[in-house]
């Protein structure tokens, strides 16, 4: 079964898009990553907010990319400038 990840991202007002930018920078390497069907952002300067969603093989496929991204440090960076913790949420897809 696939798996979908979906999150909800609040950067700090002030670093904003640079969060923004890095989160964008982040897509090729997760496209490229095994098991990712796909990989979206959305960006509302509105209201500050970033929504990533993913489509991946499996849920083990997605857990293997979580946890490559937590090793290299880069889910710590983006934590690091956020107002409030993220949403995030996963689906099976039948």
């Amino acid at each position: 079964m696939k798996e979908a990840a979906f999150a909800i991202v609040y950067p700090d007002i002030d670093t904003f898009d640079d969060h923004a930018e890095a989160v964008l920078k982040m897509l090729p390497d997760t496209l490229a990553f095994p098991g990712c069907l796909e990989a979206h952002v959305g960006v509302n300067h509105d209201r500050f907010e970033i929504a990533v969603f993913h489509l991946w093989e499996s849920p083990e496929h997605l857990e293997q990319y979580l946890n490559w991204r937590a090793d290299r440090g880069d889910l710590d960076a983006r934590s690091a400038t956020m107002r409030k913790e993220q949403d995030f949420r996963t689906y099976t897809v039948p």
